[in-house]
């Protein structure tokens, strides 16, 4: 009886080390997986920075943008560009051409113009 009895002490200590073993390796396992969980957040979050670098930067180029369209859109620009670049200037009795329905040369709206840009 007594090797029976040993048998089962030897089993036993077999059971409880493979026990052991499987905890251990649990263990093991759940420490690598919370290090690369870990891993994984710390580039996510250095890619969420990068991104939020990014976007403050082109906030800004818009921002910037938006006060140049503003300035360049304002009517006072508009006629500094429009007189001196193009020698535009405010219509005057001089340079308007005035038609009436009653042409004595029953002449139609292009052959006016025509003759005024032309003489």
């Amino acid at each position: 009886m007594n090797s029976r009895a040993e048998r089962i002490r030897a089993d036993r200590r077999k059971a409880d080390r493979r026990s052991a073993v499987r905890i251990l390796s649990v263990i093991i396992i759940g420490i690598f997986v919370l290090v690369g969980m870990r891993s994984y957040a710390a580039i996510i979050q250095h890619e969420n920075n990068t991104l939020i670098e990014q976007n403050e930067y082109l906030q800004a180029e818009i921002d910037s943008l938006s006060s140049q369209i503003t300035a360049e859109t304002r009517v006072t620009r508009i006629e500094k560009v429009a007189t001196e670049q193009y020698g535009m200037v405010y219509p005057s009795t001089e340079n308007c051409v005035t038609l009436s329905a009653e042409t004595p040369d029953a002449q139609n709206l292009a052959s006016v113009i025509r003759s005024e840009a032309y003489n």
